[in-house]
C-alpha cells in the first residue's frame, strides 16, 4: 500500500462531531456525484445518509467508527465511516470483515496524500479489531475512485446494487486482505 506523506490529522470522531460530519459528508457527496446523481432524489438521499441521527448512530455504535481528517488548520477535509459486518457480499472472502460504508476526502486535498493516509488509517483500525479483509462498495462509473482504490490494494470482486430514488446502480465491490 503506498505511504502517506500528508499533513493532515485523522482521528476518531466523537458525539461532538456529529454536525461537522453530516455537513462534510453531504457537502462532498454532491461535491462527488450532483451532476450525476441529480434532484429531487439528491436532497432526499442526503437528508437520510447525513440527518444527524444518522451519523451519531454511525459514530456511537458499538462495531462503527467515524474518522475525520484534518487540515493543519482544523478544517475537516475528509471522512470515512467503517463498521465491522458479519454478511459478506459475493466475493468478499474472509472469516472476519470490516465495510469501508463511506469514504470521502475534499477534492481541493485530492492528490496530496490524505485519501492514502485516511485508508490506511482505516485498515489499521480494521485490523486492531481482528479483520481478516475489508471491502466496500463504489460506483462502477466512477474510475477515479476506483483507480484510488487500487493503488491501496483493492480489487473489484463482485457487485451489488446502490439504491438511488428509483434509480439501482450496479456498484463494484472491492475488498483487500489485511496480512
Amino acid at each position: 500500500m503506498p505511504s502517506a506523506d500528508v499533513a493532515a490529522r485523522i482521528r476518531r470522531c466523537t458525539r461532538d462531531d456529529v454536525e461537522t460530519v453530516a455537513s462534510l459528508g453531504a457537502r462532498l457527496f454532491v461535491q462527488a456525484y450532483g451532476p450525476t446523481h441529480p434532484e429531487p432524489d439528491r436532497s432526499r438521499y442526503l437528508a437520510d445518509a447525513y440527518s444527524l441521527e444518522t451519523i451519531a448512530a454511525a459514530i456511537e455504535g458499538d462495531r462503527s467508527s467515524v474518522f475525520i481528517a484534518e487540515s493543519p488548520d482544523g478544517r475537516a477535509i475528509g471522512y470515512a465511516h467503517i463498521w465491522e459486518t458479519d454478511e459478506l457480499p459475493e466475493g468478499v472472502e474472509g472469516s472476519r470483515a470490516v465495510e469501508i460504508v463511506r469514504f470521502y476526502v475534499d477534492a481541493a486535498m485530492q492528490g496530496q496524500g490524505v485519501g492514502a493516509a485516511l485508508m490506511i488509517h482505516c485498515c489499521d483500525a480494521a485490523k486492531r479489531a481482528g479483520a481478516d479483509v475489508i471491502w466496500l462498495q463504489t460506483w462502477s462509473e466512477a474510475p477515479w475512485a476506483i483507480g484510488f482504490y487500487r493503488r491501496m490494494g483493492f480489487s473489484i470482486v463482485g457487485r451489488k446494487a446502490f439504491h438511488f430514488g428509483a434509480r439501482v446502480d450496479s456498484d463494484h465491490v472491492m475488498s483487500r486482505p489485511l496480512d
